[in-house]
């Protein structure tokens, strides 16, 4: 006769019937898709920046007059001053001594210290969470170096569109305007400098945040889907035990005549009883 053989051990109990629940789990978003775009802005800031910086010493604009066919005053103006390939009379020197180049320099340059700031601040906290102070300061820095970069370059380019209109040619004196590499260098900086700001206003976005974890598995439910969970209402206390009471004897039973003849316990003997 064989042995029976052993059931695996099943548990019991409202915890035992768990089920897996099929539940479609979206993996989320990993958090350095969301930091892209502020890295991407940090870079282009940085871009930007030595594109406008490099751009303020070279010739923005030219000036060249010609006499007779031939030149007889030349000079290119940069963002700081006045070069000349031709070296002025004694009387254009002294009239350029007393004026000045629109030093666009100035504004251009802060605009591009801002921009650096704002990309260093944003590669120091490009680890930590979009809504972070840090992350919020270099937001701030690059949004507002690339608007500044770009207001500049459209006021510089302005100036020069005026320049140009002021060329004219005579037949004996030929006068004219125009631009030189610095001006163009200046312009792909504007633009870098739009993208950054556009990527800076994207990189307000935060990322998701993560749900809080749950005491059981998230495959797992502590009670199947499809029964309800047991309800148990509480019972009444029990009463005190009591000593049951011992049996009457049946009448006419030498029990019962020794009772009847036996004298009450409750009155005390007297000599009559005795």
């Amino acid at each position: 006769m064989s042995a029976p053989q052993q059931q695996p051990y099943q548990p019991t109990g409202p915890f035992g019937a768990m089920q897996p629940v099929q539940t479609p789990v979206t993996a989320p978003r990993p958090p350095s898709d969301a930091r892209l775009p502020r890295l991407f802005a940090a870079m282009m800031g940085v871009f930007a920046g030595l594109l406008i910086l490099v751009a303020t010493f070279l010739p923005q604009s030219t000036y060249e007059q010609i006499s007779e066919g031939k030149t007889v005053s030349k000079f290119a103006e940069t963002g700081w001053a006045r070069s000349f390939d031709i070296e002025p009379s004694a009387e254009e020197k002294e009239f350029y001594d007393k004026t000045h180049v629109a030093r666009y320099g100035i504004p251009l340059s802060a605009a591009a210290l801002t921009l650096f700031a704002g990309a260093a601040v944003g590669f120091a906290s490009y680890r930590r969470n979009s809504g972070s102070p840090a992350a919020t300061t270099s937001r701030t820095l690059l949004i507002a170096g690339g608007a500044g970069t770009a207001f500049g370059v459209w006021m510089l380019g302005m100036d020069i569109s005026a320049s140009l209109s002021f060329g004219q040619d005579t037949g004996r004196f030929v006068t004219r305007y125009g631009t030189g590499g610095g001006f163009w260098i200046l312009l792909a900086g504007g633009l870098v400098a739009l993208l950054t700001l556009a990527l800076a206003i994207v990189a307000h976005r935060r990322e998701p945040v993560r749900a809080p974890q749950s005491p059981y598995p998230v495959t797992y439910s502590p009670y199947p889907q499809s029964a309800p969970q047991q309800q148990y209402q509480q019972q009444p206390p029990r009463p005190a035990y009591e000593p049951p009471s011992p049996p009457t004897p049946p009448a006419g039973s030498a029990l019962q005549q020794q009772d009847i003849l036996r004298p009450p316990t409750d009155t005390p003997p007297s000599p009559d009883n005795m």
